[in-house]
């Protein structure tokens, strides 16, 4: 099961980078729930789902454009473990930073019902995000 697991991860990360949201949030299970590392405009526990995850990007992408640059997925059992490196890029100025950041997923019946995000440096992601014209 946990080979699906990655792919379900894979198929997931693969949408949101090419920016089909309606293809991630597809993969969200009803009741899932995301954990957004702390720190930042988009930080907070976001339920529901589609529904949560969606409001989540909503702030996010306000100020940012997010990118993966790369994307290691580990296999853990019953948790997938995702190191990857993320390109934010501010909306309104020329500046960015790249950052690593982990992610721990639980995935049952083939959808993601908990995303958990740890980001390395938060305080750089949110200068960004901040950063007016």
């Amino acid at each position: 099961m946990s080979e699906e697991n990655v792919a379900v991860v894979q198929a997931f990360a693969d949408a949101f980078n090419r920016g089909d949201l309606p293809g991630a949030l597809a993969l969200l299970a009803d009741d899932g729930v995301v954990d957004e590392a702390g720190g930042m405009q988009h930080s907070g526990v976001f339920t529901g789902g589609a529904k949560g995850f969606a409001s989540l990007v909503e702030i996010m992408t306000t100020n940012l454009d997010a990118t993966i640059d790369e994307c290691e997925l580990l296999d853990a059992g019953d948790t997938v473990v995702s190191k990857m490196v993320l390109t934010f890029s501010s909306k309104h100025t020329s500046r960015s930073t790249r950052q690593r950041v982990t992610e721990l997923y639980t995935v049952k019946n083939g959808k993601i019902t908990f995303l958990d995000s740890y980001y390395k440096n938060p305080a750089a992601v949110l200068a960004v995000q901040t950063e007016a014209e």
